[in-house]
């Protein structure tokens, strides 16, 4: 089946799933299910970790942050985009009406095969995310069925208002905390899924522009006025991405380097416990989803530097000396404008790139250290 739109299928279930989307049939009623579900759950969990701060060793606190500190980082997600969701309608409307203009000039099907690559890297992350709560569930069960000495303990570590140790009250909560882990991880996904589909459309509009520029003869200048037209565009569509994204990178950035601090001190702690196969087990999975998905936001920061330094490069490889004056100050001007880059930030401060991840994992190393030597 040949795709013509770069619109991913998974991310249009997944974000219709919170509301998200736009169209979504009753989305106050999808926002209100989130935003008391998640209240109620954060609300036990910190009261747990408040609660049980001097009683419990460092592991089990740190066990508790590393899983609570994402559902945190899932409400500000969630609130963020509900907030800018005027911006979100615009970038998804974009997307249509590019991929009808652009399938004119797509000699090459950039659209189709963009569209095709983006739905299979979309759909390998939810099922990433899904796979590491499915990993993170069996390893906490594993764990509490190996621990029979001791009294019984939630999946999830809240302080609930009321009785939850006995049956049938403690296996049904048990499976809640497994759904509602299950659908946190799938949304969570999403937001990856959802950055990684914009960017590889704009990435794809560069493709057909530098294919359009390599194919400019002197008897077609009028072309270079409409490429840096479309450049113009894109410049505003990915705009639009950075300030749907920007704060969200900016809590994405404090959040996993604090969650990633604590997943690989659980990871080290585990190899070293005689029976620390469950605590692995569940630790090494989140910790890895944890790293790609900072690794995903950098990756779409440079992704995007690395196409507009291309529209240079094409530029260049013009034959541009048998242009007229004027064509060639706008082709001056499309190069300057494309050196400036597509840049994405953590929160204005900062552009996200390879390099800032390799940052992200120093500090979050060090602050690793940091623990196992109080350890």
């Amino acid at each position: 089946m040949t795709l013509r739109n770069t619109i991913s299928q998974p991310v249009r279930y997944g974000l219709h799933f919170v509301g998200i989307w736009p169209g979504t049939p009753l989305p106050g009623l999808h926002k209100l299910y989130w935003i008391v579900s998640m209240a109620a759950w954060q609300f036990c969990q910190y009261k747990y970790i408040i609660t049980h701060f001097k009683s419990d060793g460092l592991m089990k606190t740190i066990d508790c942050m590393s899983i609570t500190l994402p559902y945190t980082l899932l409400i500000v997600k969630l609130f963020i985009i509900w907030t800018n969701h005027g911006v979100l309608r615009e970038i998804i409307s974009t997307m249509e009406e590019d991929c009808v203009k652009y399938a004119v000039i797509d000699t090459n099907n950039v659209i189709s095969k963009t569209a095709y690559f983006s739905h299979r890297l979309t759909t390998t992350i939810a099922f990433l995310y899904l796979a590491s709560s499915a990993s993170y569930a069996v390893g906490g069960l594993v764990f509490l069925r190996t621990n029979d000495t001791m009294p019984r303990e939630l999946l999830l570590k809240m302080d609930l208002p009321f009785e939850a140790i006995e049956s049938p009250s403690y296996e049904l909560i048990v499976a809640a905390q497994v759904l509602h882990q299950t659908a946190s991880s799938y949304t969570f996904g999403m937001f990856s899924a959802l950055l990684v589909m914009v960017t590889l459309h704009a990435g794809c509009l560069i493709d057909i522009l530098c294919d359009v520029l390599a194919h400019i003869t002197t008897e077609e200048r009028d072309k270079i006025r409409f490429v840096a037209i479309k450049h113009q565009e894109i410049v505003a569509f990915t705009q639009r991405i950075e300030k749907l994204f920007t704060h969200i990178s900016l809590c994405q950035l404090i959040s996993n380097t604090l969650v990633t601090c604590c997943l690989g001190y659980l990871v080290i702690t585990a190899t070293r416990l005689d029976n620390g196969l469950p605590l692995l087990l569940k630790s090494l999975s989140a910790y890895i989803v944890i790293c790609f998905e900072i690794f995903v936001y950098c990756c779409a920061g440079e992704y995007l530097n690395t196409k507009s330094n291309m529209i240079t490069e094409a530029v260049y490889q013009m034959s541009w000396y048998d242009l007229q004056p004027n064509n060639t100050r706008q082709l001056i001007l499309l190069i300057l404008k494309s050196q400036t880059g597509l840049p994405l930030t953590f929160g204005n401060f900062s552009t996200l790139s390879l390099a800032s991840f390799t940052r992200i994992m120093k500090a979050s190393g060090s602050y690793m250290s940091v623990l196992l030597a109080m350890s």
